[in-house]
């Protein structure tokens, strides 16, 4: 078939085999149109012949119309053989046939465009949206089909196309607005309001409009005329979101504020945890500028900064990656790998930094690949020397995500074949021949940076005639090293510029033949760091040696009791700490909390944990050390479980490194049994409701199945956690073997609670792998346990209420879920009550209480968000946008279910297939009703929140309306909840 250009939409215009095809007849027009109305579709001879005539058809049409096809024929297949068959204009049974293609008529090329459009706003493609759309309007050059507007046969296809095109316009504007195009649009959303009065979404987009634009009169006139002229002319009022809309203009609410318009509409937020730079960054403005000209290539894609110790690579690292930053769309992830001591905490430590969570004992590498495979983001590395032999995971990061970019630091380079290497060497040094005046000196690398520290502590430190020699010596003396220059300064405090030269004169001399045993790399800055020690008296010496116990930042609590200094010499803690303080060897602060810690670099700390290696008393004082942390996991590990959960959760999550420290110790060949037993059946909770389990309870099995004859009061406890820690992971038989050994202990020991808690956590795994006999068997047994704690009970009756409603049995389901809550209530358990909250809700929603529904969920999202525990909050999340969708509130349900996809993709984390099935449900209802552009912005905005946001924004929202989210759903107690007035703080209390 030849070229051929239909264009209806508008003057009718035929360009066939590129030139002009003048179609004169008007009768051949109205055949011709019609055809295109209905392309690709059989129109009736009748039909036609009623189109033609205006409904009085001569007696016999048919040859007429022959005639008209025999024409058009010949106009659109110009250089068509005689006697050969059209393909254009075919005849079929009863009927004419025009065929052509989405880019041969504009009404079909209108169609795909807007179709496009629709997916492209689905896809969160917002931009490419509003072009798609923009191009399918552009197709309209005037009145469509102009032959046939005045056939009342037509009319209903005319109509329909009318609202086509005012439905793309409606949905252009609201593409246009979300991407904060406001004022842009208002002239064109004026226009067309003038010409379709009678529609509320254009006067919506016109008021939403005018109030981004700073014209907050003019949106809420156009409110009140909206009201006006539906009122008088249609004898109706605005529907609710005008209504709802009018209501926010005049409260001025922040919701109606503009995005950002940059043209570009995020659906994802960025990730960007650097840490703040407590010092300037000086004398490395060239090294910065090349580090970051490294990345102007596509090529490079890794660069590792190598050099010695206390060369300032980890300064410089922060320095380029805050640069770097705001060219990177999804943000910079900081990744600390100083406290990791093994090469197989590298994965996980990077799923850490990037907000991931391992589900069912996944490779956390796999679940960083996923997540980074379609982001453009920077993953700074810091201080990978001592894991060199991970190298793998950056490779295989690299290889997974396209626009990845790493930066890592290092003493050396990595060795892979992508790697670019900047080698970052000391500072530059002033030359001592010809010395420099001290205006040159000023601004030479190296004294720059003495000068900036010195004076921080001596405010009028300068260089002059006097101590330009001196400053000169001292800078070479340091060999230009930015750590040794800063513990140097430190020293100015107490001692002029001569007496520190002289003693570095002598320290630093003698270093290299002390210390012969070390690798060359550590060579300057352990020398460095040891004339530093040297200068400390015996005192403080005593306490920075035991500061090596400490994988993160103690409390001075914490120093004083594993230091070993008698409880009177609290105070003398104090003065050697502010001593270690004065000597630039670390540094003190006040947590959040209102408890004072001590925080030191991480060289300084290696430092002292080599110091500490050296002492006959180590073994003692890291005992001391797992002692102390495992005092402080029984006194805040059972608040876990009681109404103070928020703030023990928050004490133990600051001390998380130690906890781990102390357990690595415990468990360990040098370390106690005893301990690391006591560790995990007191910090097993605290795990779970992290979710960050993988090595803890790799640690727990191993111990547990290591010490089958210690005696069972002490192993039942750690029994259950590791039991608890393996569920958590997906390993459900492993885990159920472990809840029978559990149980065993508890029986052995005489622990009732106990082994009824045991039995309540084999009743859930035995429901959720299928065997609901056995679940609801251990379950009534869980429930028969005299005595049987609170918690147990309602551990059993949830276990009961969801076996009953898998069963259909919706009256009993709901009859235990009410009873969960009610028995939850007081035990102040947030974590524990979302759930049961979530389970009640469920049923309510089954019984049709939409709004007894939702304000459980409210409740339930307020208890997760406290705590802080985004895991379970997804899944209400999920379930509240259910009862939306029940409730016909689309819009807010598209925005939670996609907060809580986005967080799973983002996290790794799937959902099992009876969840997969409900939300998919959800989402296919929502979608179908808000329709695709609707939809799609929803969804779009919907991406853009974390869990967090999401679940601010539906409790904000409640508390707008009036509803009670603290105590939503909640009874007054009963003779039963009030009979119970011990509140155990654990399971087998």
């Amino acid at each position: 078939m030849g070229a051929l250009w239909i264009r209806a939409l508008g003057p009718l215009e035929v360009i066939a085999d590129g030139e002009p095809v003048p179609v004169t007849s008007r009768k051949l027009r109205i055949v011709l149109e019609c055809l295109a109305l209905r392309p690709n579709t059989v129109v009736s001879t009748d039909f036609l012949a009623e189109a033609v005539w205006a409904g009085h058809p001569p007696a016999h049409p048919l040859p007429q119309l022959q005639v008209y096809a025999a024409n058009l024929r010949g106009l659109l297949e110009p250089g068509r053989p005689k006697g050969s068959a059209s393909h254009r204009l075919a005849s079929r049974p009863g009927g004419y046939l025009l065929a052509v293609g989405d880019d041969e008529l504009d009404l079909l090329q209108f169609r795909q465009y807007v179709a496009t459009g629709e997916q492209a706003v689905q896809a969160g493609k917002l931009v490419e949206g509003a072009d798609r759309l923009r191009q399918a309007l552009d197709l309209f050059k005037g009145p469509a089909f102009p032959d046939l507007a005045d056939i009342e046969l037509l009319a209903p296809d005319l109509d329909a196309l009318e609202e086509a095109r005012l439905d793309a316009y409606q949905d252009l504007f609201d593409i246009e607005l979300a991407l904060g195009r406001h004022t842009a649009v208002v002239g064109e959303v004026q226009r067309m309001v003038s010409e379709h009065p009678f529609r509320e979404r254009l006067w919506a987009s016109l008021a939403l409009a005018l109030y981004r634009a700073d014209r907050q009169a003019d949106a809420l006139a156009a409110c009140r005329e909206a009201r006006k002229t539906l009122a008088t002319e249609l004898g109706i009022d605005p529907g609710e979101h005008l209504q709802e809309l009018e209501r926010l203009v005049l409260q001025q609410d922040p919701s109606l504020g503009a995005p950002a318009a940059n043209g570009h509409h995020r659906t994802r937020p960025r990730i960007d945890n650097l840490p703040a730079a407590l010092t300037p960054l000086v004398g490395r403005d060239a090294e910065l500028r090349e580090v970051c000209s490294l990345y102007r290539s596509e090529d490079c894609r890794l660069v590792t900064v190598t050099g010695a110790g206390g060369t300032g690579k980890t300064r410089l690292a922060l320095a380029a990656a805050a640069r770097l930053g705001e060219h990177m769309a999804d943000g910079v992830g900081w990744v600390n790998l100083a406290p990791l001591t093994r090469v197989q905490q590298v994965s996980g430590a990077i799923a850490a930094t990037l907000g991931l969570e391992a589900s069912v004992g996944e490779d956390p590498l796999k679940i960083a690949s996923r997540f980074l495979h379609t982001r453009r983001l920077l993953l700074v590395l810091d201080n990978f020397e001592h894991l060199e032999d991970a190298w793998p995971v950056v490779l295989d990061m690299l290889t997974a995500a396209p626009d990845l970019r790493i930066l890592t630091t290092s003493r050396r380079r990595l060795g892979l074949r992508p790697e670019y290497e900047f080698e970052l060497a000391p500072l530059e040094v002033p030359p001592v021949d010809p010395p420099l005046p001290p205006r040159l000196l000023r601004v030479v690398p190296a004294v720059k940076l003495l000068l900036n520290r010195g004076r921080a502590v001596r405010p009028q430190f300068d260089v002059n005639d006097d101590n330009a020699a001196v400053l000169t010596r001292l800078c070479q003396r340091l060999d230009g090293l930015p750590l040794a220059i800063e513990l140097a300064a430190a020293q100015l405090r107490r001692l002029n510029e001569r007496d520190l030269l002289d003693d570095l004169e002598v320290s630093l001399a003698a270093l290299p033949d002390t210390f012969r045993d070390l690798p060359d790399r550590q060579r300057t800055l352990t020398a460095t760091m040891e004339w530093s020690y040297r200068l400390l008296p015996d005192p403080e010496r005593l306490v920075f040696d035991r500061l090596g116990v400490f994988a993160g930042d103690p409390t001075v609590t914490a120093i004083h009791a594993v230091s070993g200094l008698t409880a009177p010499n609290r105070t003398s803690t104090e003065v050697l700490l502010s001593a270690l303080a004065g000597h630039s060897l670390l540094r003190r602060y006040t947590d959040d909390a209102g408890r004072e810690r001590v925080s030191m670099l991480e060289s300084i700390r290696e430092f002292a944990r080599d110091r500490l290696a050296l002492l006959p008393e180590e073994s003692k004082i890291r005992r001391r050390h797992a002692e102390h942390y495992l005092a402080l996991a029984e006194a805040v590990g059972p608040q876990l479980w009681s109404r103070d959960q928020v703030d023990a959760f928050r004490t133990l999550h600051t001390d998380t490194l130690d906890l781990r420290a102390a357990l690595r110790w415990a468990a360990g060949p040098d370390g106690s049994t005893e301990l690391a037993l006591r560790l995990v059946g007191e910090l097993w909770h605290y795990w779970e409701l992290t979710g960050d389990v993988a090595e803890q309870q790799q640690t727990a099995v191993t111990l547990v199945e290591a010490t089958p004859d210690t005696a069972p009061e002490l192993r039942a406890a750690a029994l259950s956690g590791a039991a608890t820690l393996t569920w958590t992971l997906g390993r459900f038989d492993q885990a159920a073997h472990l809840h029978r050994q559990a149980l065993g202990a508890f029986e052995e020991s005489g622990n009732g609670q106990g082994m009824a808690w045991s039995t309540a956590c084999l009743a859930v795994q035995a429901a959720q792998s299928g065997d609901l006999t056995t679940a609801e068997q251990l379950a009534v047994e869980a429930l028969s346990y005299p005595g049987v704690s609170r918690r147990v009970r309602v551990t059993a009756l949830v276990v009961l209420s969801r076996l009953a409603y898998f069963a259909g049995n919706y009256s009993r389901a709901l009859e235990l879920s009410q009873l969960c809550v009610e028995l939850t209530r007081p035990l102040g358990d947030r974590w524990l009550l979302g759930m049961v909250l979530t389970n009640l809700a469920e049923s309510m929603e089954q019984d049709g209480d939409y709004d007894t529904a939702e304000r459980l969920l409210l409740e339930a999202v307020g208890t997760a968000n406290q705590l802080g525990v985004k895991g379970t909050m997804v899944g209400v999340l999920d379930s509240l946008a259910g009862v939306y969708t029940s409730q016909n509130r689309y819009d807010p349900a598209i925005r939670l279910l996609a907060a809580a996809d986005s967080y799973r993709i983002s996290h790794g984390l799937s959902l099992d297939r009876e969840e997969r099935r409900r939300v998919d449900a959800i989402i296919n209802k929502a979608r179908a009703e808000a329709g695709p552009i609707r939809f799609g912005l929803a969804w779009a905005a919907g991406s853009a929140l974390n869990v967090t946001q999401a679940a601010n924004e539906v409790l904000q929202g409640a508390r707008q309306n009036g509803s009670s989210v603290a105590s939503a759903g909640e009874s007054a107690p009963t003779a039963r909840a009030a009979a119970e007035s011990t509140v155990s703080p654990t399971p087998w209390s």
